[in-house]
């Protein structure tokens, strides 16, 4: 069911407490790290939210026990990761697909894989090259689902993969990789995308006793191990954090987010940075962090989206109060997303009487003065909703098609929005 909501502009400061859902990216690792661990598992602040679920009901095919209650979730591994042949259906969700076709290669059974409309045009190449590689029969439709594959007898100790496309893949490999009987040596090809998610990556398989051994620039190397299991907490999405801390700067209102600090290794933090730049006071703590809006808003010039992309659509909403043009960069990956994030920003803003300059992986967007009331198309991305919330809140009497995909990442985002008026 499609649902549109109605926003009126925000008249008053605000000050609100706010526990953001579970980081989605770092519960979406756990639940795959715990598949290959040799005790269960109890994982704290797990997010409600599509990816989640469809993440859970994939494990659940592959003979995970999940005992889910509220924010926790209990794994108890299967015995064996090869079990039977098995079709996986992970709706939207895109990290999920990435890390569980790293996964069947694992398995010498065949895992296929489909889902939402929407992630059939998302690409995969890449990641099936390198897992044909270590012996792997794959099949696909030109790198994009439908997608099966069929684990190596004897798989190969060493792989290369290009890295231009998405994060995701080396994710994924790294998962994967002390699953193999020998592990895996990964070898990069070419720039790194959003490189501050292998960082994520990293220090989550640390904190469940594998470690990465970075033999240069180019070369990954981890051995085989088995992935500890115990407890492990989910601390607060960085990524939804952007839009709170974005409706503080602009309404000199204050926002304090209670399972989110200094220690987090999540790149979309950074844009707390672009905050303070802007002119909000933010003060940081190691498990938590609070931002304030002070009245009078700043140019920011350029800002660099290459570590921190999903960030990238909060600014875009930012930006038509801010005092000078902003020139967003290293949007590369946002053309390879839920949907066209540089595209769908430019026709959204544009509705409004934003003008903005569109480029291939750049885009500028100038002052507005007279913005107007409009209809405003999520094309079914979260992000996208998300982000011109925050746009409507300073314009008013807008309205968001779609409002319910929210969901894919941050179920109770609207009650959370909500608390400000």
């Amino acid at each position: 069911m499609t649902t549109t909501r109605t926003i009126e502009p925000l008249a008053k400061p605000f000050s609100v407490d706010v526990t953001l859902p579970g980081s989605k990216s770092i519960a979406l690792r756990h639940i795959v790290m715990s598949t290959l661990a040799q005790q269960p598992t109890r994982l704290d602040g797990v997010p409600r939210c599509d990816d989640v679920d469809a993440m859970f009901d994939a494990v659940g095919r592959l003979g995970v026990d999940v005992d889910r209650r509220a924010k926790t979730a209990t794994l108890t591994p299967p015995q064996s990761v090869t079990g039977r042949d098995v079709e996986l259906n992970l709706g939207m969700s895109g990290v999920s697909l990435r890390l569980l076709l790293a996964h069947a290669a694992l398995r010498s059974t065949t895992t296929s894989f489909t889902g939402h409309a929407q992630l059939h045009a998302r690409p995969n190449a890449d990641l099936l090259d390198a897992l044909e590689q270590i012996g792997c029969a794959t099949s696909s439709n030109a790198g994009a689902l439908p997608i099966t594959i069929t684990g190596a007898e004897s798989p190969a100790r060493e792989t290369t993969l290009k890295t231009g496309v998405t994060s995701q893949f080396l994710s994924a490999l790294m998962l994967a990789a002390p699953g193999f009987p020998h592990g895996l040596t990964i070898h990069l090809r070419g720039e790194r995308a959003s490189a501050s998610y292998i960082g994520v990556t990293e220090a989550e398989m640390a904190r469940r006793g594998v470690l990465v051994d970075r033999v240069n620039d180019t070369t990954l190397r981890i051995a085989r191990a088995d992935y500890l299991g115990g407890h492990a907490v989910i601390e607060g999405d960085a990524s939804a954090a952007t839009y709170h801390a974005a409706l503080a700067t602009l309404h000199g209102g204050c926002v304090r987010f209670s399972n989110l600090g200094a220690h987090t290794r999540q790149g979309d933090f950074a844009f707390l940075e672009v905050c303070e730049r802007a002119g909000a006071r933010v003060e940081l703590h190691r498990d938590s962090v609070s931002v304030t809006g002070q009245g009078r808003l700043n140019a920011l010039g350029e800002v660099d989206f290459k570590d921190m992309p999903d960030a990238a659509p909060t600014l875009m909403a930012m930006a038509p109060f801010l005092p000078a043009p902003t020139h967003l960069t290293g949007l590369a990956t946002l053309r390879v997303k839920e949907c066209d994030r540089i595209r769908a920003g430019t026709v959204e803003l544009r509705k409004a009487g934003v003008r903005v300059d569109e480029g291939d992986d750049a885009m500028t967007v100038y002052p507005a003065r007279d913005l107007r009331a409009t209809a405003f198309d999520t094309y079914e991305d979260h992000r996208m909703a998300m982000a011109l919330s925050v746009l409507a809140s300073k314009v008013g009497g807008c309205a968001i098609n779609g409002a319910e995909c929210v969901s894919k990442t941050y179920a109770d985002y609207w009650e959370d929005f909500d608390r400000i008026y």
